[in-house]
């Protein structure tokens, strides 16, 4: 079960640089609502110039509801104090039921994307040149630091570890209170390894150290390495980066990524208005893309129809008439969808047990196995 980003190639004629007023009509309330990550974050940053573009073409405002942490972003989302959210990796947690979503009080969510960023850079583990790491192997005994709270950072150091066959118990893992903090210790020589973004300042700060920097290398041919990572984290996929510290175009990283921000909805909401709010972002691509960081990932030729949540019958509807939605994309979206429901009929047959706490979060790591994620290769 490999899921590669395969960009769609956009229908003959499709011309995004168009203005918004030639394409697509579009028909949002006046005030539209979202939650989002905090001020400073890359998501918020992507929101606020997404909202500057629907308010000068459409006139329309996007209010924006910031969450210090995944849960705080959900919430809102869940209750219908907001329509949408531009979430992380939580949108995977969510829809699973796992990591700060497996209690009685939130369980597998049947949340849908609308659309997402899938910018030029990646994510994933970074070395010091000085450590002399230049594999995933080569972290072994290594110092690799984990940042207390975060699921999604440490899932995906782990994910990467199981590339090579090895687990926290093969490394020294060092705990630091948060993200920045992580790369704190990479630049004073506290660690050997950290998960980051190739774009952020810490990085870059690596880079031009004595310390320097080495993006550990995930090659896509070693099949057996990326069946080993997804197996623990589904959502993390084979990504070519050209942009970020000590990577380009002629040196680019081949590595992992997974998209961010992901803007997403429950099955349940208003499929016109869905339509709308996807259709305007299309839209509007040409007046925002350049006015933040990583804004370009939402480009219509960089969505990946193969990724792991399915996409809502609206955001649909807007793909085709975009001319990007396949048959293939159909038929591994309703996989998805189906799977959802087997995933929502198992817990609720926990929950209607009396189950709670860690008896719960045992039997539904037990149930949940027995529900696969469908292979978009089928």
């Amino acid at each position: 079960m490999k899921h590669f980003f395969i960009p769609t190639i956009c229908a003959l004629g499709l011309t995004l640089a168009h203005s918004a007023t030639a394409q697509t009509s579009v028909d949002l309330p006046d005030v539209v609502t979202w939650s989002a990550y905090g001020q400073g974050s890359t998501g918020n940053a992507q929101a606020v110039a997404m909202g500057a573009a629907l308010k000068n073409e459409f006139g329309k405002t996007l209010r924006i509801l910031p969450g210090k942490n995944d849960v705080s972003r959900m919430i809102p989302l869940r209750d219908q104090r907001v329509m949408f959210s531009a979430a992380g990796i939580a949108s995977y947690f969510a829809q699973e039921g796992i990591e700060q979503f497996n209690d009685r009080e939130w369980g597998p969510q049947k949340i849908r994307v609308l659309i997402a960023s899938n910018p030029d850079h990646n994510q994933g583990l970074a070395a010091t040149q000085e450590s002399g790491i230049a594999s995933v192997a080569d972290l072994k005994g290594k110092r690799v630091a984990a940042v207390v709270g975060s699921a999604a950072i440490n899932n995906g150091v782990e994910a990467i570890l199981a590339f090579a066959g090895l687990g926290w118990e093969d490394v020294e893992r060092v705990d630091f209170p948060g993200y920045a903090a992580s790369w704190s210790g990479m630049n004073s020589g506290q660690v050997d390894a950290a998960w980051g973004a190739t774009t952020i300042s810490g990085a870059y700060q690596l880079e031009n150290s004595t310390r320097g920097i080495t993006w550990i290398p995930v090659p896509q041919d070693d099949s057996e390495g990326w069946d080993r990572l997804q197996a623990k984290g589904p959502h993390i996929i084979p990504h070519i980066a050209t942009e970020g510290a000590g990577i380009s175009e002629d040196a680019p990283h081949e590595g992992t990524n997974y998209p961010y921000p992901v803007l997403i909805a429950y099955a349940d909401q208003d499929p016109d208005l869905v339509q709308s709010m996807t259709q305007a972002l299309i839209d509007t691509y040409p007046v925002y893309k350049d006015a933040a960081p990583g804004a370009d990932g939402w480009a219509l030729d960089k969505q990946s129809f193969d990724w792991i949540i399915p996409f809502h019958d609206g955001a649909v509807n807007a793909m085709k008439d975009a001319g990007v939605w396949s048959d293939a994309s159909n038929t591994y979206n309703v996989a998805l969808i189906e799977r959802q429901e087997k995933l929502a009929k198992s817990w609720q047959g926990l929950i209607e047990q009396g189950l709670e706490g860690a008896d719960l979060q045992q039997a539904w790591l037990e149930e949940r196995s027995g529900i696969p994620m469908p292979s978009a290769e089928d």
